[in-house]
């Protein structure tokens, strides 16, 4: 499993520090300091996922105003269609306006899984898809390969799967001086906007752990 680090805007080159880079379209627009960062990293050869969704804990999907504008800002190498959190229906209907609407060229655009049961996790040809967190608990039902965005958690709940991992999870226990042993209780989800950066040394522990215990699979 590779793992992408995400990381509030003010320490992006601390901890996201593997070559894979998870973005928002509305920080890339708004945010100079994040976008510079992203576009080095993109010259440095890092696959770049972009994820058309708010940023908030919440899966909401982006404007596509503003997707388009990060598009022209720097093109990913895989788009995460936006969705709606737990509405199937209404994910499918946007994913289909989505790829009417908005020009992605080379990037390869991916179906973000939603619903509230078993039948309607339909994920299409392409097996490789966008799992969120919460709909983990569908996982021995979706396929085996997947984008895994976020685990809000434990952070071994996905060994034995493959693909791509992005998470904060690391960091966000780091914030509060915590070892990702220590998990329980669930860190609150990030801002982005977080300052204080109390204990570095924990947090990036936390953050080669993290990368560790899906490393002795691969």
């Amino acid at each position: 499993m590779k793992i992408g680090i995400i990381a509030p805007i003010n320490f992006l080159e601390d901890y996201c520090i593997t070559d894979i880079q998870y973005i928002l379209p509305r920080l890339l627009v708004e945010e100079s300091t994040y976008r510079d960062f992203y576009i080095y990293r993109k010259e440095l050869g890092n696959t770049i996922i972009l994820d058309c969704k708010v940023p908030n804990w919440k899966r909401k999907p982006e404007e596509f105003e503003v997707i388009e504008k990060a598009l022209g800002m720097l093109p990913p190498d895989i788009i995460v269609a936006p969705s709606h959190m737990f509405n199937a229906r209404l994910s499918r209907e946007t994913f289909r306006k989505f790829l009417k609407d908005i020009p992605c060229n080379k990037s390869r655009v991916i179906r973000c899984i939603e619903g509230t049961s078993e039948r309607e996790l339909k994920y299409g040809k392409d097996t490789f898809q966008a799992i969120p967190s919460h709909m983990f608990r569908f996982l021995d039902k979706l396929p085996v390969e997947s984008l895994y965005i976020e685990n809000h958690l434990d952070p071994n709940e996905l060994l034995g799967r493959e693909g791509i991992l992005v998470t904060s999870l690391p960091v966000r226990l780091g914030l509060q001086g915590r070892l990702l042993t220590d998990f329980k209780p669930a860190p609150e989800s990030l801002t982005f906007y977080e300052e204080e950066d109390l204990y570095p040394k924990i947090t990036l522990r936390n953050v080669k752990d993290m990368i560790d215990i899906y490393k002795e699979e691969e």
